[in-house]
């Protein structure tokens, strides 16, 4: 299923050296700063090219780098080819803002500052003079006009005015819908050249923190329903969205791909609850309890949120709702009370502030334990084992997908969504295809990253290698105009590969394989003929986060090959008896060109 129905558009990350061309009020409550510079137009930075400035969706994000608050100093990332390395000490100061405007004939950026709170981002723009330098970096990719909605439903308080306001103004002539604007008072308010069809609600908070006004929800429940399919897009304070998001998603029962509901800031809400580090090192024990996931994926895979929508509930009607022994319930919600996500009120548990996160499905995605990718997670518990012995937990990744369907589709599906951020770049000319090419193509999703290249070349040939059993899954994820161009060759790539004169695309095909059996696979590829194209989710080390070690260590767990870097990639295809060229696309990913030594 996709994830939107809006076309997507990514862009390599550039680091940008700008200066303020202009700054002035729009109204009471939002300040504009108009930015220019000849790196707009492109260049080179640290001896990588930069790109024109590209910025397509009405949504598009960059950051914006400050001087660090307390020092004064600016610390910049590293210009790389197709992205930005952060350094770690110190790590760079900045905020993430929406394009307002870009006028590429004028060469002008146009950002706007909500002054609904104070910060270091609004203190620049409300002090930037004429000349005053600043660097941004991005956009990094765009979300275009929604194809397919019958009418749009759009709201946000004073953060989101920015995004709205260049939305409304751009959005096809003949579009319908209404707009709800929360803003603190009429002089908050500013003219926004809009469609006749799309009605504009001015919402007034009257001097009510944004983060607590209920205005824009209200307003959202009181709207009347319109016939047709919609598409909802709301951004604001986070705790504010989350019942909109219910609403939209729950009671008008609405897909994934038509609501777009986006935190763009968070309130504070408490203690902070942040691992606590002393002046001897890590509190090893805090970070090493294991309570807190498994009772947040319990608490969520139970419905826990959900069945708290509504107000307090009893621990025996809860565990009536939601299918649980009602003494060990008692027990989990007694913890998650000290967590301060639920609390104890009219005889009952009910959800705090925080714990509103437990009732929203973008902040419990991948918690639920129901969820076959939830599941593999729990490989974890066996890291000792394959730290050991190198061994995957139980029979591995492979052999559970055999038995499991479900974890199978989710597989290729989850896959074909992380590819969507790259799909962009095959068929055009960074990946350019010849006419009427024949490709032939393996890995888990790969058919997502061709919809560009079909949809440009209708004479455009691929074959699909892959075992009987997952066919559908992976022909599910290539819109359905174009599944029956694609010819299915049953095999696993490692008995044989049929032959081309064109393409061998191999994306994410080697992830789970021991190196013997990737370089057996890479060296039937080979031998299938025409150019051989390799594009694996690598693992940069100079870069590495603690979310890339930990990706690493759970792939290693369920696979026991974990996430190669380029140099072991290398030595695979060496082994392989081939060489590799490395280029790279989309955001400073990198694709093989494979050649016989």
């Amino acid at each position: 299923m996709a994830k939107s129905i809006r076309p997507q558009l990514t862009y390599p990350i550039s680091l940008r050296r700008l200066t303020v061309r202009r700054a002035y009020d729009v109204s009471e409550g939002m300040r504009r700063v108009e930015l220019e510079g000849h790196e707009l137009c492109g260049g080179e930075r640290n001896g990588f090219t930069l790109p024109e400035f590209a910025s397509d969706g009405f949504d598009d994000e960059l950051k914006i780098f400050y001087p660090d608050p307390e020092t004064g100093k600016l610390s910049l990332p590293e210009q790389r080819d197709r992205f930005i390395d952060w350094p770690r000490d110190p790590r760079p100061e900045s905020r993430t803002y929406t394009v307002r405007d870009f006028d590429a004939d004028a060469g002008v950026l146009v950002l706007d500052f909500a002054r609904h709170a104070r910060g270091v981002a609004t203190d620049w723009a409300e002090t930037a003079v004429v000349g005053s330098e600043i660097h941004i970096a991005g956009p990094k990719m765009a979300w275009l006009h929604p194809v397919g909605a019958d009418w749009l439903f759009i709201g946000g308080d004073d953060t989101a005015l920015p995004a709205i306001a260049r939305w409304r103004e751009t959005m096809p002539r003949d579009s319908t819908g209404v707009a709800l604007l929360e803003v603190d008072n009429a002089a908050s308010e500013f003219a926004i050249d809009h469609p006749v069809g799309v009605e504009v609600r001015w919402l007034h908070r009257d001097g009510v923190p944004a983060a607590r006004s209920t205005a824009l929800i209200d307003a959202t429940l009181a709207e009347p329903w319109r016939d047709g399919k919609p598409f909802c897009w709301f951004a604001g304070e986070t705790g504010v969205l989350r019942p909109i998001r219910t609403y939209l998603r729950t009671t008008r029962e609405l897909p994934r791909e038509r609501v777009e509901v986006t935190g763009y800031w968070r309130a504070p809400v408490g203690d902070d609850l942040d691992v606590d580090l002393d002046e001897d090192g890590a509190d090893l024990h805090h970070l090493g309890d294991l309570v807190p996931p498994f009772a947040l994926r319990a608490a969520v895979s139970l419905g826990i949120g959900p069945a708290l929508r509504n107000g307090a509930r009893t621990t025996a009607q809860l565990a009536n709702e939601v299918g649980a022994h009602a003494p060990s319930l008692a027990r989990l919600l007694r913890y998650l009370g000290t967590l301060e996500l639920l609390e104890e009120r009219d005889g009952g548990w009910a959800l705090t502030r925080a714990g509103s996160a437990l009732d929203d499905d973008s902040e419990t995605e991948g918690l639920d334990l129901t969820d076959p990718l939830a599941q593999e997670q729990l490989a974890l518990t066996g890291m000792l084992d394959v730290i050991r012995t190198g061994v995957p937990v139980g029979t591995g990744r492979e052999a559970a997908r055999e038995l499991d369907p479900a974890l199978d589709a989710a597989l290729i599906a989850a896959e074909a969504d992380d590819l969507s951020y790259v799909a962009t770049s095959f068929g055009s000319a960074e990946v350019p295809f010849a006419r009427g090419e024949h490709l032939v193509v393996a890995g888990d999703g790969v058919l997502s990253v061709l919809a560009t290249a079909l949809t440009g070349d209708e004479e455009l040939r691929v074959t699909l290698l892959e075992r009987p059993s997952r066919v559908a899954a992976q022909l599910a994820v290539l819109p359905a105009r174009h599944r029956d161009r694609v010819t299915v060759v049953h095999g696993t790539g490692l008995d044989s590969w049929p032959v081309t004169d064109g393409t061998v695309l191999l994306v994410g095909a080697l992830r789970d394989l021991p190196d013997a059996d990737a370089a057996h696979l890479l060296r039937l590829a080979a031998g299938a003929g025409g150019r051989v194209l390799v594009f694996e989710t690598l693992l940069g080390i100079d870069e590495i986060d603690d979310h890339d070690a930990g990706d690493d260590l759970r792939a290693l767990c369920t696979t026991g090959v974990g996430t190669r870097t380029l140099t072991e990639l290398e030595a695979v295809v060496a082994a392989a008896g081939l060489s590799a060229t490395a280029r790279s696309i989309g955001w400073g990913e990198l694709l093989l060109t494979l050649a016989r030594v």
